[in-house]
């Protein structure tokens, strides 16, 4: 599976405080190595894709041919 990220997401990733961007982007290293790692309950729910990032925030994504973005 590839992931990418829309401008919609670089524009809400930039209004984060600057560690929940740290913490965002080894989130998005520990998915691309392995997406069933346990800490970030990547799941499907309803018609999104859902990852864990850190405790209070959530990354949603949608699936688009093979990519999720």
């Amino acid at each position: 599976m590839r992931y990418r990220a829309t401008p919609d997401f670089w524009y809400h990733y930039r209004q984060l405080p600057n560690e929940i961007q740290e913490l965002a982007d080894r989130c998005y290293e520990l998915l691309k190595q392995n997406s069933r790692y346990p800490s970030l309950h990547f799941k499907k729910v309803g018609s999104f894709w859902s990852v864990r990032i850190g405790t209070h925030y959530r990354a949603l994504a949608v699936e688009e041919n093979d990519d999720i973005a």
